[in-house]
């Protein structure tokens, strides 16, 4: 009986008829768009993916580049005096200012004769105090002044951006006509709880004198002492200008000859050093003025005169 059953069941499972279930319209279409679309979803994943890991890779490699660099080309003309000389001085020396019962932040006229500071019509938008010279001497003969003065945050035209805190300008010419750099404690490149800022400076618009290369910097009270390293081995001590009460920093600054390397430390009370920056100018060509360095702010041109011979 059971043989029978079987071969009744196989000749029915051979003889009977297939049905086969149709799927509503459009359903394969469906499915290849849900396919497709899934796979553009993970390739766009796996891009996101791999977009956050490059840039996390290359976090690394940004920070060890050139600190920031500005360069400003003068204005079509000439010096109205040249003051540099082959063999001029070169000296430094600090300037006592203190500050009056007011501080004036507006503009003010400065004679050959005395230190410049470059306060122009405007600034009082971000000054606090006035700028004062806390330094000044002669590189090759002209004149250069490094003034000191404390600023609240500000951004708008006319000006560049401003964090807030301590901050300097070094100009070189009696009347700042060879440009300078402007250079603050607090910048986009520096951290907020910054002890140490430093820039660098560089013309080659005297042709008596040559390239002009000169760094300036700020300290706070956590910095005992700062030191010139050049890469030849050559290390001294740079002297730190006092700031009038109001002005909570310490200034310097150096000339060196075009191209020289290394580096300015920032040392602790316990000689440990603190921070540093690297010597980063390259020697300028012509009348375009440079300046570079974590702290820098602003370069400054070169003020021409538009016509005539230049008057020694």
């Amino acid at each position: 009986m059971n043989d029978l059953e079987e071969r009744i069941g196989e000749t029915l499972h051979e003889q009977a008829p297939v049905f086969i279930t149709q799927m509503p319209k459009g359903t394969t279409a469906r499915v290849r768009v849900r396919r497709a679309f899934t796979t553009i979803t993970a390739l766009t994943v796996f891009a996101g993916l791999l977009a956050l890991a490059v840039s996390a890779v290359a976090v690394v490699p940004r920070m060890h580049q050139p600190a920031a660099r500005q360069t400003v080309p003068a204005p079509s003309g000439v010096l109205p005096s040249l003051q540099g000389q082959e063999g001029g001085p070169d000296d430094a020396s600090p300037v006592t200012s203190q500050p009056a019962q007011t501080e004036d932040t507006t503009a003010h006229s400065t004679n050959s004769n005395e230190p410049y500071t470059e306060q122009v019509i405007g600034q009082e938008v971000y000054l606090v105090t006035q700028k004062h010279v806390v330094g000044a001497g002669h590189v090759s003969g002209v004149e250069w002044s490094l003034a000191g003065y404390d600023t609240r945050a500000h951004t708008g035209d006319g000006f560049p951006t401003f964090l807030g805190g301590s901050c300097g300008d070094l100009m070189v010419g009696d009347q700042g006509e060879y440009g300078g750099i402007s250079f603050c404690i607090h910048t986009d490149e520096t951290s907020g709880d910054a002890i140490f800022a430093m820039a660098g400076f560089g013309n080659d618009v005297d042709p008596g004198v040559g390239p002009i290369t000169g760094y300036a910097g700020l300290v706070t009270d956590r910095v005992a002492s700062v030191e010139l390293r050049l890469s030849d081995g050559t290390t001294r001590e740079l002297p730190l200008y006092d700031a009038p009460s109001g002005i909570d920093a310490r200034y310097f600054a150096v000339f060196l000859p075009a191209g020289s390397a290394g580096r300015i430390v920032a040392i602790g009370s316990g000689g440990a050093d603190l921070d540093s920056g690297g010597l980063c100018v390259e020697p300028p060509s012509g009348s375009t003025n440079v300046g570079c360095g974590h702290g820098l702010v602003n370069v400054s041109s070169v003020v021409t005169s538009l016509s005539g011979e230049p008057a020694h």
